[in-house]
């Protein structure tokens, strides 16, 4: 029996701690890995896991996204009936204009949804960077007969202390309780070191979403959560974790977690391990795609069939002068590298280095000039900025704040989007 599934992909988040690579663009707009944005991970997921009905809830600064989206993806996706991509940006006449939250925003578009008759509505987030084969947590959920599924991974307790929302659930995985960001998480089943932390990837069964959200569409608009906690009948953030699926679970849905470290993806000659990865902060961030360069990868951008899909840039092949060395590094297209050495590095679309100039451990994010005798390390430097010559960032702590340069918690050094040095 085939499956019948539309999915909502929540695409409108500040990321408030990436600032500044976020003041322009909303976080699943943001460059990663050489030549893709974040949300090509999840519409590949969706796209490989024969998903193709999609609306992308957008929100905060969604130029960039949108025109990532009408040039990459509706080409692949079409405009029919079973297969499309949809921009959902709020409705006119919102309040404020904008999604009060997660649930607001799919309660917003719940007609879209409803009209295609689905089995199953998958509500996934764009702000991480995963490979996941989404239609094994469908069927999961399918043969659970769950109200709603929500999908998990397994991390150590002390790492998910006051960082992610636990799920605490029984020996079949049957959701029993659900705790937000506690300082002693709750151990899975067969583990006291790991608890399961919940991924914000939810499926559910289509009548049931419909009825919750129209529940907690009648709750009074609470930003202050502690006032929330007090009276949950009566107010709400709208969020799906913090309001909708607690009051789901005090009301006895049926709810199931997914275990996400028993998925799998299809690879050329054996199943692959499906991959996660927070980032949420700038250094997560650049992590994430510094792990991209190691020599044991945990995750494969390669896969021939699992490819991770973006919008294709018409640009010359990447050039590599005389007396230029390289290593360890992602040279994407249109780049021009002249007698320079670049290790443990990824230089993104278009990207010009200059002689005599070395640059290590960084990530450039597109369209950029760097001038001659430039030293670069430990640094993220976003698109369309102009490095002068002789220019030394990474390595001098106070040059670079008096420049009034961001610098992350780790040390890593960010050069804002057309920032002048």
């Amino acid at each position: 029996m085939r499956i019948e599934v539309v999915a909502f992909v929540l695409s409108g988040g500040k990321g408030e701690r990436l600032m500044p690579l976020t003041k322009d663009r909303v976080k699943p707009a943001m460059p990663f890995g050489g030549s893709y944005r974040v949300i090509d991970f999840v519409l590949s997921n969706l796209i490989h896991s024969r998903i193709r009905r999609i609306y992308i809830l957008t929100q905060y600064e969604p130029r960039s996204l949108e025109r990532h989206i009408y040039e990459g993806w509706t080409p692949i996706f079409g405009v029919g009936r079973y297969s499309f991509i949809r921009m959902l940006p709020p409705k006119q006449g919102s309040d404020s204009g904008w999604y009060n939250g997660t649930a607001d925003a799919v309660n917003q578009n719940k007609n879209y949804a409803w009209e295609n008759n689905p089995d199953i509505i998958d509500i996934f987030s764009a702000d991480h960077i995963y490979i996941m084969d989404i239609s094994i947590m469908n069927d999961f959920h399918y043969e659970k007969k769950a109200d709603l599924t929500i999908s998990a991974l397994p991390v150590k307790c002390k790492t998910a202390s006051k960082k992610y929302g636990v799920l605490v659930v029984d020996d079949d995985w049957k959701l029993i309780g659900f705790e937000e960001k506690p300082e002693n998480p709750t151990p899975m089943p067969g583990s006291k070191d790991y608890c399961l932390a919940s991924m914000g990837n939810y499926a559910f069964k289509p009548q049931v979403l419909i009825e919750e959200l129209i529940i907690d569409q009648h709750k009074k608009t609470q930003r202050d959560k502690s006032i929330i906690m007090q009276n949950p009948d009566r107010y709400s953030s709208h969020d799906f974790g913090f309001d909708v699926i607690p009051a789901m679970l005090k009301r006895g849905r049926k709810i199931y977690v997914y275990n996400f470290s028993e998925n799998y993806i299809i690879s050329t000659d054996q199943h692959e391990k499906s991959y996660w990865r927070d980032i949420g902060d700038l250094d997560e961030f650049y992590q994430a795609n510094m792990d991209l360069l190691k020599d044991e990868k945990e995750i494969n951008l390669h896969n021939e069939r699992w490819e991770i899909f973006t919008r294709a840039a018409c640009l010359r092949s990447p050039l590599i002068g005389e007396k230029s060395a390289i290593s360890k590094s992602i040279i994407s297209n249109g780049c021009i590298v002249n007698g320079s050495e670049i290790s443990n590095s990824i230089l993104s679309y278009h990207i010009e280095v200059s002689e005599n100039t070395n640059i290590s451990d960084s990530f450039l994010m597109g369209y950029n000039y760097v001038g001659k005798n430039v030293k670069i390390k430990n640094a993220i430097i976003d698109t369309n900025t102009y490095i002068p010559d002789n220019t030394r960032i990474g390595f001098d702590r106070e040059e670079d704040l008096k420049r009034k340069l961001t610098i992350s918690d780790n040390g890593v050094v960010i050069v804002p989007r057309r920032f002048k040095l």
